[in-house]
Order: C-alpha cells, then sequence, then structure tokens
C-alpha cells in the first residue's frame, strides 16, 4: 500500500489472488518448512542445506511464535524458490564448456548472469548465433534434478540478440533457421528504423 499507493482493498485482493494462482507452491514451501522443523534445515537446489535451528525449537504458525523464529521462516522459504536459480549458472557452465571445445571458442563470451538470464557477447555470424540458438536452449532446458521434474512442467527458454545495445532486444524462435533468424533481424532493423522497438 505505502509503495505503490494501492487502496487496502486493492493490496488484500491481489495478494489472494497471488496465493490462489500460486496454491501449488505455497504449499510446496509450506510442506518444507514443516520438514524443516523436524530436521533442523531446509534442503535447497541441488542438496545445499540451509540450517533453520529455530524453526526446530519452536511452533510454528501461532500468536506466540517469536518473531525471529517466523523471520526464520521466510527467509528459508524465500530460499527454497531462490536457489533454483543456480539452474542458470549450471546451464551457462554447460553452454561455455562446450564452446571452448568448439571453433567458437574465442567468438562467444560470457558478460553477465543474473537469477534468469546470460548475456554473452558473440562475433556477428550466422554460424556461432546458430550454435548458440541450439546448444544454449539446450542447456537452459536441462531438468535431470529429480526435484524439479514434473511432466506439465519443462523448462525452456529462448534466445535474444540486443541491438544496438541492451535496451532493443530480438527473441528467436528455438531451432530457428537461417532464412528465419534473417527475417527476424531484418524486422527487428526495420522497427528500430520506425520507431516501434
Amino acid at each position: 500500500m505505502v509503495n505503490c499507493g494501492f487502496t487496502k482493498e486493492l493490496a488484500i485482493s491481489i495478494e489472494e489472488s497471488y496465493h490462489k494462482l500460486y496454491h501449488v507452491s505455497d504449499k510446496w514451501v509450506a510442506d518444507k518448512l514443516a520438514q524443516a522443523s523436524i530436521d533442523g534445515y531446509v534442503t535447497l537446489a541441488f542438496g545445499l542445506r540451509l540450517r533453520t535451528p529455530l524453526l526446530k525449537q519452536v511452533v510454528m504458525g501461532t500468536s506466540k511464535t517469536p518473531y525471529e523464529a517466523a523471520a526464520e521462516g521466510r527467509t528459508a522459504g524465500n530460499a527454497l524458490g531462490q536457489s533454483y536459480c543456480m539452474l542458470n549458472s549450471r546451464a551457462g557452465s554447460e553452454f561455455m564448456g562446450k564452446v571452448r571445445e568448439s571453433e567458437h571458442r574465442l567468438k562467444i563470451k560470457p558478460c553477465a548472469q543474473i537469477h534468469d538470464a546470460g548475456y554473452f557477447l558473440m562475433r556477428d555470424e550466422m554460424a556461432t548465433l546458430l550454435y548458440t540458438n541450439e546448444h544454449m536452449v539446450k542447456a537452459v532446458s536441462w531438468q535431470e534434478d529429480p526435484a524439479i521434474q514434473n511432466p506439465h512442467v519443462k523448462m525452456s527458454g529462448e534466445l535474444s540478440i540486443f541491438y544496438p545495445n541492451w535496451a532493443h532486444e530480438a527473441s528467436l524462435k528455438n531451432d530457428a533457421t537461417i532464412p528465419e533468424i534473417k527475417a527476424r533481424i531484418a524486422k527487428h532493423i526495420k522497427d528500430l528504423q520506425d520507431g516501434k522497438a
């Protein structure tokens, strides 16, 4: 309400809608925190353990739950989801491992990784672009960890070109052909010239 200027009613409605939409995720986190109150830790992505000593010592969810324990629960809950941002780092490492063994080793350089994207500088060559569009997309589609395997939710991603700077993005279809890529780039350049991009 304070940060966005929402009315109390709108803020409550947004929160209720969020929890309705993400009820499966909410339950997953609640189940993990319940287990943490027994184990004294939560298991994050790739087996990383975050200690939760206060959760093990108190009864959660009551008016008598100490503030510090509730805060530890929120931190652990956030860490459960955010730890899976390491999937992006894993994908970047896999991709760069392939790049370093390929003919493109001097043509693709990592320049930034954030929680949901990897950024690379690459030569303006079609073969390098095709290689990246194939192998980077495969790397981000990795779903071998049993914790993230789901028949309904598949990991995926797509490659984007930023030209003439980071403010102007042109996404490419996965497995795009050379004519499709050329058409997409031509459209992007025309949109730039027309002030649409």
